[in-house]
C-alpha cells in the first residue's frame, strides 16, 4: 500500500510539472516592439517573424529557450508564467 501511495505522488508531481511547462509561453508586448528583428535573428527554430512591423512568435514552433527575451533591446518579449 505504501509503495502504491508513493508511486501516485510521483505521478502527480510529474503531471503538475508538465502542466506548468505547457502553460508557459513567450509573447511579444506589441506596444514595446519596434520590429528591429533582433529576436528573429537569434531564434534557433525560426519561430519568430516580423508581421506589420512587429514580432510575432509561433507558439507551435517555440521551444521556450528564452534566447529572444535576452536579445530584445526594448524588453518587448516576455514569458507568461
Amino acid at each position: 500500500m505504501k509503495k502504491k501511495y508513493i508511486f501516485m505522488i510521483g505521478i502527480f508531481v510529474i503531471l503538475t510539472a508538465l502542466l506548468s511547462i505547457s502553460q508557459s509561453r513567450i509573447f511579444v508586448e506589441t506596444n514595446s516592439c519596434v520590429g528591429c528583428g533582433d529576436c528573429v535573428d537569434v531564434c534557433p527554430v525560426d519561430a519568430i517573424q516580423i508581421v506589420d512591423g512587429k514580432s510575432v512568435i509561433d507558439a507551435e514552433k517555440c521551444i521556450l529557450c528564452e534566447i529572444c527575451i535576452h536579445s530584445c533591446t526594448y524588453d518587448a518579449i516576455r514569458k507568461n508564467k
